[in-house]
């Protein structure tokens, strides 16, 4: 499938703020299942970007506004062609004994707790329910993923960013991002690498998806001899070509779509508006 994507984040200061820094992750990925075809990134107050590739491999542009401001606006602009990973029809199949064979040295960053995700006994109780003498790597994720829509429910408004797994296992509820932590938590304690993925989720007319109106996120596990594959908790789908993937971490603190900070008056805080739109080209 082919997208436009068009995503403004607009900050509104109650008093004029300074010295803004931000990293920006935006850009979407270009690898083996899709291609980026166009990327405009512009911010105001004009500023000079830069860019970096971080530890996870992230495209990110920084900026800093040094000079007084009441507004920040960033926006994107994309065109992109994705393909379903899962079209091929090959068995995705592969053993958990070939976990313990791993050599990528940065899979063991996906194994254990950071700092949105814990991997803890009771975690690892509930992981040990749900594969239920299961060998299979994927088909096992797959039943974490159902077991994490069945059980969770989806609930906006009633986390932030910043809420920790933890909280979510407790109260049952949250949104994409949340549902996300919980399965790498629950794949993780499994042994199975998992990651955090920012992204965007195309919405067809119709469809009914969860997440499709904001930024969206998912997590992807890591099967010996295949590599990466996507999984949706929120919505119980595996990650095909209506996914488009910004940015891979261990949970939500390595692939904010906006992160930074400012120095201002006491009480300069921000009022945040965000406008997305994904179209599908040529439907």
């Amino acid at each position: 499938m082919r997208f436009s994507i068009f995503h403004r984040t607009r900050y509104l200061y109650r008093a004029p703020v300074r010295d803004n820094h931000n990293e920006v992750r935006l850009r979407p990925v270009t690898d083996d299942r899709s291609r980026l075809e166009f990327f405009l990134l512009k911010v105001g107050p004009p500023v000079r970007l830069r860019h970096f590739r971080d530890t996870w491999l992230n495209y990110v542009h920084y900026f800093d506004v040094a000079d007084p401001h009441a507004e920040l606006v960033i926006e994107a602009q994309s065109r992109i062609n994705t393909t379903n990973p899962f079209d091929s029809g090959v068995p995705i199949g592969a053993g958990f004994a070939a976990l313990r064979s791993l050599t990528d040295e940065m899979l063991p960053s996906f194994l254990g707790a950071s700092r949105y995700v814990e991997v803890s006994p009771e975690v690892w109780r509930l992981g040990i329910d749900i594969r239920d003498g299961r060998d299979d790597v994927f088909g096992c994720a797959e039943a974490v993923m159902h077991h994490v829509y069945r059980e969770w429910a989806y609930a906006p408004n009633t986390t932030t960013a910043h809420t920790h797994m933890s909280e979510v296992m407790r109260t049952r509820r949250g949104v994409c991002q949340d549902f996300a932590h919980v399965m790498i938590g629950i794949c993780r304690s499994l042994g199975i690498p998992a990651r955090y993925v920012s992204g965007y989720l195309y919405n067809g007319p119709d469809s009914h998806l969860r997440g499709s109106q904001a930024s969206h996120a998912w997590c992807e596990i890591f099967v010996p001899g295949r590599g990466w594959y996507g999984l949706d908790p929120t919505n119980d789908t595996l990650a095909d070509d209506r996914h488009i993937k910004i940015a891979t971490g261990r949970d939500y603190a390595d692939a904010a779509p906006i992160s930074g900070y400012f120095d201002g008056p006491p009480g300069a805080t921000s009022a945040l508006h965000v406008e997305l739109e994904v179209q599908r080209i040529g439907a």
